[in-house]
């Protein structure tokens, strides 16, 4: 009981000017909001996405345990994803989700392209370099023709994925 009068006391000490303050809250932006905080179902449903349009082939089966090189590609793309490049904002039905917090932006009338992602570049990356280990993530040179083929057959793989695809 004490208490509660002390604060009834106290309440009227505060000045009127700081009562009618509006406080402000710090809102943190969705990049802010998702660094490393995407669901674990979110994670793997982007990594399932992008790794299925890499390997269409697989029909969307399961990774099969024997299937190392998959296995390791899976886990490469997931772990570009989980590195904050999932954000949640709104979304193409205009509500809350996780999305990639980049995506290729095409050109006029869906010809070419006008602006890369960053976050792809990574994912080809990732995936380039788990096939190619031993080249250790130095970059590739202009004159190695086959492994400048090959990271290019991986990024368009990814490269126009449908921000409102699902």
């Amino acid at each position: 009981m004490n208490f509660l009068i002390l604060g009834l006391i106290t309440f009227p000490l505060l000045s009127v000017k700081a009562l009618a303050q509006p406080i402000s809250y710090p809102v943190a932006d969705s990049v802010t909001i998702a660094a490393n905080n995407a669901p674990e179902k979110d994670l793997d449903k982007f990594t399932d996405m992008i790794f299925y349009r890499l390997h269409p082939q697989l029909n969307d089966r399961k990774i099969r345990s024997n299937e190392t090189q998959y296995i390791n590609e899976w886990a490469a793309i997931r772990k570009v994803l989980r590195d904050g490049n999932l954000v949640y904002e709104q979304g193409c039905n205009v509500r809350l989700e996780w999305r990639l917090s980049e995506y290729d932006t095409p050109g006029r009338f869906g010809v070419g392209l006008v602006a890369f992602s960053s976050v792809l570049n990574k994912v080809a990356d990732a995936v380039f370099y788990t096939r190619y280990p031993g080249l250790g993530y130095r970059r590739i040179q202009p004159d190695e023709t086959r492994l400048v083929s090959e990271w290019s057959k991986i990024r368009r793989g990814v490269s126009l994925i449908d921000p409102c695809f699902y």
